[in-house]
């Protein structure tokens, strides 16, 4: 046994204390801390770039869309596909919109002067039924979300304009936003709860609804919170991109 004992000591070899061990736990734990914070912190801004570039990306097809058909749509529409004559219209093409229902912006006459005297997309003026027939979209293709109760899968599903409600999704998976200079565009577009979504939500109306002061028309997603930094200032993680191509959209801000 004394010779046994006395190896051990010359090999210089010894069992872990379990203060050694705690230390080796809490050493991990904190390095586990902080790679998972690092790992979040770069989702987030990862989150917060793709965001940016959608809201461009969709600012930009609104341009294009009033350049070539003279109106701005709710964003639901802009990746609609157009109508074929003579072949049975199925899934996202801008005919099976509702179209009564859907308000149409001029991106030359201030917002303040079309309340209230906005035409929708199944009106008979010439430009707007040209648009219908010649429509030149799809103008964008963003992560869309389908709002209802009825099955996808269901045939009648594609053929439906009241439960194919695709508004395009900021990767926090809430709806982007349109702004005018004097509002949020879209009946209640304030929503933050979004079951049992309606096409009031993005139906081109614009509203005097949180009105951010804009000096142009924005595509505005309302960030992780999900709240607008106008009633959370405090919060402020709203990400913003004003038009600004000329000749389509000119500064309307009120004095």
């Amino acid at each position: 046994m004394r010779r046994l004992m006395t190896q051990y000591r010359t090999n210089g070899t010894r069992g872990v204390t379990l203060t050694e061990l705690l230390v080796v736990m809490v050493i991990i734990t904190l390095l586990s801390t902080l790679i998972l914070l690092v790992y979040v912190n770069r989702m987030e801004q990862a989150r917060i770039s793709v965001a940016t570039g959608e809201c461009r990306e969709l600012a930009h097809a609104q341009e294009m869309c009033a350049l070539i058909h003279g109106y701005y749509v709710p964003l639901q529409v802009l990746d609609d596909r157009p109508a074929i004559t003579g072949v049975s219209s199925v899934g996202d093409v801008i005919t099976l919109e509702d179209l009564s229902n859907i308000r149409l912006v001029h991106p030359l006459i201030p917002p303040q002067f079309q309340q209230g005297n906005q035409p929708t997309l199944a009106s008979d003026l010439p430009r707007i039924r040209e648009m219908r027939l010649n429509w030149q979209g799809p103008f964008t293709n963003i992560q869309r979300a389908y709002v209802g109760n009825e099955d996808p899968r269901d045939p009648n599903f594609q053929n439906s304009p009241t439960v194919r409600l695709d508004f395009p999704l900021d990767p926090w998976g809430n709806p982007y936003r349109f702004y005018s200079p004097i509002g949020i565009i879209g009946t209640n577009a304030n929503r933050t709860d979004y079951t049992n979504l309606t096409i009031s939500f993005s139906d081109g109306l614009i509203t005097t609804q949180d009105d951010r002061n804009f000096e142009r028309y924005a595509i505005v997603s309302w960030g992780r919170n999900n709240e607008s930094d106008l009633n959370t200032p405090t919060d402020r993680d709203d990400i913003i991109h004003l038009f600004g191509s000329g000749g389509v959209e000119s500064n309307f801000a009120l004095p």
